[in-house]
């Protein structure tokens, strides 16, 4: 069971085990953003079993002030932000390759906006050529990754995304929406994690 720990200005800060959870509480640095959620930890607690399957989110009792952090075209960043999906045909796959789309024999760089994630078939059709010398075309276009480094890890964990965007609808209304509404963009979640 993931937990979401937000900042107590909303702000998602990390994702941490069960085990911090328990340590957390106990030192009374986080309160649970749902009541129904902290009757079942509570009752796990006392029980010594935390197997809890729904998302967790907790708030920071105090501000934490987070430096942004400038991310990197890593190849697991860049496969984040393709959603680990072929930007020339649209495969899913964990099997991914990075592609240059103007290649580096061409003077493309490993930037954010020349890295895109392909399968092994798109990228060996494409070789070293332009995508118009052979016809193919980009899905999106890329883009870096510019959110706040709190953001980002949530892209990886779509339940916990889906219930932080709840959260945030339905205790804050749309005012503080726009806080997270900035990911959307980068991804389509599917249901479960």
């Amino acid at each position: 069971m993931p937990v979401l720990v937000l900042n107590s200005s909303l702000q998602p800060l990390s994702v941490i085990p069960e085990r911090r959870l328990i340590v957390l509480l106990s030192k009374q640095k986080v309160t649970f953003v749902d009541d129904k959620v902290r009757q079942l930890i509570e009752e796990s607690i006392h029980s010594r079993r935390l197997d809890l399957e729904r998302p967790v989110i907790v708030q920071l009792l105090a501000n934490v002030r987070i430096p942004r952090m400038a991310l990197h075209p890593t190849r697991a960043n860049i496969l984040l932000r393709d959603e680990d999906t072929c930007q020339y045909c649209g495969k899913h796959s964990r099997e991914l390759t990075l592609d240059h789309v103007i290649p580096r024999s061409r003077g493309g760089t490993s930037t954010w906006e020349n890295l895109v994630a392909s399968c092994r078939a798109c990228n060996g059709k494409k070789g070293n050529r332009l995508l118009k010398e052979i016809g193919m075309h980009l899905l999106h276009q890329p883009r870096p990754l510019t959110q706040e480094y709190a953001g980002v890890f949530l892209l990886r964990y779509p339940r916990l995304r889906e219930a932080y965007e709840e959260f945030l609808l339905s205790a804050q209304g749309h005012s503080h929406h726009h806080a997270y509404s900035h990911l959307s963009s980068h991804s389509q979640v599917s249901k479960g994690a």
